[in-house]
């Protein structure tokens, strides 16, 4: 990807007029100068520049692109100071005793050792000297000496509390046993089960001996405080996991820090915890998902993506597509936004996790492009982008769970709240709440890991240092959002997943002396009605259309699988244009049908093939991605729906390609 950044000597071409950036004024405004006889100078400000560029009133001039110590953590010991008064009274002393028998034996330079008569003139008459009632016998001496002699910490002075519980080895053996066999195990048996597996061990050790000598079985309050006194960290592993034991205690020795703005991006989803409703029929849609980008060193939301499908390397793309671009034209749509939002540019790097999703040759290659280095985080280690993950916290906690229609974690938490009566919120409607919230609320809230500054501060502190590198022609995002491929051009054009492709530029790339030319291609799952050929001879993308347009334009190509597979169920691979569009006209009316019905998760899926995202609502969409005009015109209603019916039970022959029946 060609890139840019704002430096002196920046060009841009206006028709055939040259303009040259030659500084940036006290303001903030940038100065440009014609290049010609003329000398006109002009002022504009980024936000203008930006409006310009993404027009394309303005377009770059590509010639002028030129170049321009380890933390220790370290265990302290607990001291005398640290210990209660009445613990304290009782090692003191006792430290004073050996600290005058090491003396002793320092100064008759040996080792400590235990001899009794010298023990024993060491303390005979100075047991108040020492803070004693009585001098302590010379074992009693030797004994604490053994305590302190390894770790030498006075605290270990301090004699363990006598409880006068004796275990008895038996019962504590059976114990051990059924722990190991029962309770140690991923089933997470209770307390009580172990308490009736002890019992059934007993009663079978007791069928073969006299009722005098039967064995007596713990009491359950023993169980129970033997399951107590288990190590935590064992029992943790065993019923929880072994990762999640580590992630459970683990400890922050380091931070990853971050010196500038765009150093590092972190990505990642998450489903929204509200219930959405349809605009039409107003019945409840699901719980939409939500790809967030968010800039380490500020904190600043840089780019997101709402979408009912689970997501996907669409998801990741188009996020990552709006955290390069400027937002002005995305904030001019919703004009009670009060801030800014001036997140742009691409950064130096991506945390992405090790999910499939993102894992995709099309992020890839986006970043290989982009010039965007990729750092993909262990497995089940979300700690090691904590950013994103604690941001997804503070959404629900200060905004979903706000809002009507809110779902909760757990069934506890949510009580008797009627999540989906509540429900009143559109998709539209919820991507304007969330975009204000990210502008106006979020960023302009002081954070705790910013020492109490606003994501907006620290950004725009960091916008002196850091250089703002953008894509010098914007359609090349929108190619990236697709998926890349390679197709033979043959004398009808490209063949791709069963749809052919064609227009006079794309013939005009074979040579019928040369052979069938291999074209890279740009494909894209929202709108099969186009794809974008690359020209070899000068490196620009075509567009090329569908020949049957009455068929792709507008379809998502899920919809199109389901389509082209029913096709050959039913009439083979020898089937007629009517009979595709005849199964286009049925698949679709099933998914108009199935927002009526009683089935959420039904719903959810057939908004998702309609493409409700928050990228057509934001009109960030890649231009003709998406044309409404294409679809057949069908009414939402269900009398209307069924015109679409052959009147030969063709829709029950093969059932609901979304998990249900027509309703």
């Amino acid at each position: 990807m060609v890139r840019f950044r704002f430096k002196r000597g920046l060009r841009f071409f206006e028709g055939t007029k040259r303009w040259a950036l030659e500084k940036i004024n006290a303001v903030g405004m940038f100065v440009f100068e014609t290049q010609d006889s003329t000398s006109e100078r002009i002022t504009k400000s980024m936000e203008d520049v930006h409006k310009d560029w993404l027009t394309g009133t303005w377009v770059i001039d590509v010639e002028s692109l030129g170049p321009g110590a380890d933390l220790v953590w370290h265990t302290t010991p607990c001291s005398l100071n640290d210990l209660p008064p009445a613990k304290r009274a009782i090692a003191l002393p006792r430290a004073r005793v050996l600290q005058a028998v090491k003396s002793h034996f320092d100064a008759l330079g040996t080792e400590v050792h235990c001899s009794p008569s010298v023990l024993t003139s060491i303390v005979q008459n100075r047991a108040a000297e020492f803070g004693l009632k009585a001098a302590p016998h010379w074992s009693t001496i030797w004994r604490w000496w053994k305590k302190l002699e390894p770790t030498g910490c006075m605290t270990k002075l301090v004699d363990a509390p006598h409880t006068g519980r004796k275990t008895d080895p038996t019962q504590f053996s059976i114990f051990q046993e059924v722990v190991d066999a029962l309770y140690l195990s991923d089933q997470k048996q209770s307390g009580k089960d172990v308490i009736e597996e002890i019992d059934r061990h007993y009663q079978r050790l007791n069928r073969e001996r006299l009722e005098k000598d039967h064995l007596q079985a713990p009491s359950p309050a023993t169980v129970y405080r033997w399951l107590g006194e288990l190590h935590y960290s064992v029992v943790s592993a065993a019923r929880n996991g072994k990762e999640f034991n580590r992630r459970e205690r683990r400890q922050v020795t380091k931070e990853f820090k971050v010196k500038r703005i765009l150093e590092r991006y972190e990505i990642d989803h998450t489903p929204v915890d509200v219930l959405l409703v349809c605009e039409k029929t107003w019945m409840v849609l699901g719980r939409p998902w939500l790809t967030l980008v968010i800039d380490k060193r500020s904190r600043m939301i840089v780019g997101f993506y709402i979408g009912y499908h689970t997501p996907s390397a669409t998801s990741v793309l188009y996020a990552l597509r709006q955290a390069i671009i400027p937002k002005e034209d995305v904030l001019a749509k919703f004009p009670g936004i009060k801030n800014s939002w001036p997140a742009r540019g691409c950064p130096l790097a991506l945390a992405l996790d090790n999910g499939m999703d993102l894992h995709a040759d099309a992020v890839e290659n986006f970043c290989l492009e982009s010039q965007i280095e990729l750092h993909f985080m262990g497995v089940a280690k979300p700690e090691l982008k904590g950013s994103v993950e604690r941001l997804f916290g503070t959404l629900s906690r200060d905004l979903f769970h706000k809002l009507p229609g809110t779902v909760f974690h757990s069934i506890d938490a949510r009580g008797d709240y009627p999540s989906e009566e509540r429900a009143a919120l559109t998709l539209e409607v919820f991507t304007e709440i969330l975009l204000r919230w990210i502008v106006d609320v979020y960023h302009q809230t002081p954070h705790r890991g910013l020492n109490g500054y606003t994501p907006q501060i620290v950004w725009k502190n960091g916008e002196s240092s850091a250089v703002f590198d953008l894509p010098a022609y914007p359609r090349q995002l929108d190619l990236m959002v697709g998926h890349a491929a390679t197709r033979s051009i043959f004398h009808y054009g490209i063949d791709y997943d069963s749809i052919r492709y064609s227009s006079p530029q794309l013939l005009a790339m074979r040579d019928p002396q040369k052979g069938t030319p291999l074209a890279a291609i740009k494909v894209y799952d929202d709108d099969v009605g186009y794809i974008d050929v690359r020209d070899p001879k000068t490196g620009e993308y075509l567009r090329v259309p569908a020949i049957d347009q009455e068929y792709a334009c507008g379809m998502h190509r899920h919809a199109h699988s389901l389509v082209r597979d029913e096709v050959r169920r039913r009439f083979g691979d020898e089937h007629t244009r009517e009979q595709l569009l005849l199964v286009k006209a049925e698949i679709q009316a099933i998914i108009k049908a199935a927002i009526h019905h009683k089935k959420a998760g039904v719903r959810k899926k057939a908004a998702a093939l309609h493409l409700e995202s928050s990228e057509a609502i934001l009109g960030t969409r890649p231009a003709q991605a998406f044309n409404s005009t294409c679809l057949p015109q069908a009414s939402d209603s269900e009398a209307e729906i069924t015109l679409y019916d052959t009147g030969t039970e063709v829709l029950p022959s093969y059932g609901h390609p979304l998990g249900g029946g027509v309703q």
